[in-house]
């Protein structure tokens, strides 16, 4: 039985009572035209409006007053106009009768009617149903043979959210694309082929979420059974979590993700990410040097003796330990003619003039937002210092940004 049950309504009765007859609603709704040959008379218009000397719907189905309502439409081929009114009524309706079951029947009216029935239906997940029968030939079905049916709307509503979820994904937001997921999965029973792609979504949403937060270790295991999809992404998080790595993948991971986040307008984001990449590029090739210099614990004996009286003055008195910062990380590589601080020596106006830049984000020492062209210009900085440091150092490591969904089913 439907509690509530609308119904586009056409030149045939038949489809409509049955409807009714068979899903007994509380209350009913309907959809008709306006005008001398509209179908608004078949409803609850005077003598025998539905022909062979049969009176109106309402009076064949005996629906008491209260218990129904009419709607008119006066443009029946406007899909916009049917969508817009229909749309408002079937959630006035919800409204007003909350937690009940609702049917749409879009057997009756004319196509657009039906169209627009049906896609208010979908995205406002009421039931679908139609009134068939047996044909006497392509135009009626015979008079007594009908019989209201639901439609399984299931996997058309699914793979329209599967559709919103493949939005969210390429733009970047892996999460709230898993939670669109999800909710198919634990609110329409879904076909094993369906299952089986909503499965992988949400296992490759949930690993470039995982990645997008720096957990490759998690991103990893999740990518591994679909790695085929990936190949190049699936390589380089292979890198990321150890095998075959250089070191420097880090850095390169923090450019591309500087650049998801440009994507989506977080520039003091992405621009804060860009910083980090400089700075962590400095602290790697001083952990690799013979012997190895660490920026957060800076030991005097490990420098050139006549570099350590101008690093004993860094000293922290409380924590007695040497710390230096970006600029000084590649100062002293500099001053160790280390490959990355003679390209340090080539780029210096730029990096400081971009740190100058960087500094006034609201998430370093400013309070000023960042601009795209802020972004940019750090951006292309970045890149190209990173570029020539590693190819003086004569490593090269391939980073692809993180796919699109179009590329993951290619």
């Amino acid at each position: 039985m439907a509690n509530i049950l609308v119904c586009t309504v056409g030149g045939a009765c038949a489809p409509v009572v049955t409807a009714i007859r068979d899903y007994a609603p509380t209350f009913t709704c309907f959809f008709a035209t306006t005008g001398t040959r509209g179908s608004r008379v078949t409803v609850d218009g005077a003598r025998y409006p539905c022909g062979e000397g049969k009176p109106n719907i309402v009076t064949q189905t005996q629906l008491a007053e209260g218990t129904f309502e009419i709607v008119e439409l006066d443009e029946p081929d406007s899909l916009p106009d049917c969508y817009s009114t229909m749309r408002s009524v079937l959630g006035k309706l919800v409204d007003a009768h909350p937690g009940l079951r609702y049917v749409a029947d879009y057997t009756g009216g004319t196509k657009t009617m039906g169209a627009a029935l049906v896609l208010t239906a979908l995205e406002l997940n009421w039931e679908l149903s139609l009134v068939r029968g047996t044909r006497a030939d392509l135009v009626r079905v015979l008079d007594g043979s009908e019989m209201a049916s639901l439609v399984n709307a299931g996997e058309v509503r699914a793979r329209q959210v599967l559709n919103e979820a493949e939005r969210l994904f390429d733009a970047r937001a892996y999460g709230s694309a898993e939670s669109v997921i999800e909710g198919i999965a634990r609110s329409i029973p879904l076909s094993n082929e369906l299952l089986r792609q909503v499965n992988q979504m949400v296992a490759l949403c949930r690993t470039f979420d995982a990645w997008d937060r720096f957990d490759h270790a998690k991103a990893k295991q999740l990518l591994e059974p679909y790695q085929s999809f990936c190949v190049p992404q699936w390589r380089f998080l292979k890198n990321l979590t150890g095998e075959r790595a250089t070191g420097y993948e880090t850095v390169m991971d923090l450019v591309r993700n500087a650049e998801r986040r440009a994507s989506r307008g977080r520039y003091d984001d992405a621009v804060a990410r860009l910083y980090r990449a400089l700075e962590l590029l400095a602290q790697i090739r001083l952990r690799q040097r013979t012997p190895p210099l660490d920026a957060g614990d800076l030991l005097i004996q490990a420098l050139p003796e006549k570099l350590r009286a101008k690093y004993e003055a860094l000293r922290d008195s409380r924590t007695k330990r040497i710390r230096i910062g970006l600029r000084q990380d590649y100062e002293l590589l500099a001053a160790l003619d280390d490959p990355i601080g003679i390209c340090y020596r080539e780029f210096a106006n730029r990096i400081l003039n971009g740190l100058s830049s960087r500094n006034n984000s609201i998430l370093a020492h400013g309070v000023v937002p960042l601009s795209k062209s802020d972004y940019d210009a750090m951006a292309s900085l970045t890149t190209d210092f990173i570029g020539a440091g590693l190819a003086a150092l004569e490593i090269r490591i391939d980073a692809p940004q993180f796919p699109h969904w179009g590329d993951l089913t290619r």
